[in-house]
């Protein structure tokens, strides 16, 4: 289905070479999006163009998410290519299933590294991309989780900081509405928050495979709809988990 507000429009998606960010990008270039992914492994982002249906197309740029730099070469080079773009989702992202404990300091600081402070480098530097071109309607959209919001009791409570690098982006997500509603930006900013989805990112969990779960496509559509809705309305946090089908 093409879509209704961004036919044609760009989008640069983080992490985009597996799981769901390889899911969102497949969807909206199928809607008739021009897609940038960025990720280290491009191989993947560019073999996403064989299962293309619709209109749009995907572009793959080798970017290493923990270091600055490169998070700036790619925005500096995706401006330079295609001059501006409409959409960003920040959706690259990483856990470590251990006790805090138990965590060694390097574990702890490449989770925050990806985490929060590269979804922060990439958010500036969107806004400053988005704010260059006046009156330019825009969408940002941030992968979180429901463990941003609230952690659960489980019987083997393996998260360590993962939740406190999630509500770090929650608290982030609402100072920067603010920052765009005091700078009068065309900037709609929503915040997906899902619960286990059955991806690679679960396998340092041996529970998990017992537990109901989102697939790729669930999250994809979640986040399709936000894009979709009217130019005055802003979605502002999306929360999806999955739940057991009885009877079946």
């Amino acid at each position: 289905m093409t879509s209704k507000h961004w036919y044609k429009k760009t989008a640069v998606i983080t992490g985009a070479s597996s799981g769901i960010g390889a899911c969102v990008a497949l969807k909206l270039a199928n809607a008739g999006i021009t897609v940038i992914g960025l990720a280290r492994r491009v191989e993947l982002i560019e073999e996403l163009n064989n299962q293309i249906t619709g209109e749009g197309k995907i572009h793959a740029y080798c970017c290493d998410l923990n270091d600055e730099s490169s998070i700036l070469e790619a925005f500096k080079w995706i401006q330079e290519k295609f001059t501006t773009f409409q959409i960003l989702i920040c959706n690259a992202g990483m856990i470590r299933a251990n006790f805090l404990s138990e965590s060694p300091t390097s574990d702890i600081k490449q989770l925050y590294d990806l985490n929060v402070f590269a979804t922060t480098i990439c958010l500036r530097e969107g806004l400053r991309a988005m704010r260059s071109t006046p009156n330019l309607n825009c969408h940002i959209i941030i992968m979180n989780s429901v463990l941003g919001h609230r952690v659960p009791d489980v019987s083997m409570p393996l998260f360590s900081v993962y939740p406190a690098s999630k509500h770090a982006i929650a608290a982030l997500c609402q100072t920067v509405r603010q920052e765009i509603q005091f700078l009068k930006l065309n900037i709609k900013l929503t915040s997906i928050n899902p619960g286990m989805v059955d991806t690679d990112f679960l396998k340092v969990y041996a529970t998990a495979s017992k537990m109901p779960k989102l697939n790729t496509e669930d999250v994809a559509q979640a986040l399709y709809y936000t894009l979709e809705t009217p130019p005055h309305v802003q979605v502002e946090d999306v929360t999806l988990q999955s739940v057991p089908i009885h009877g079946e």
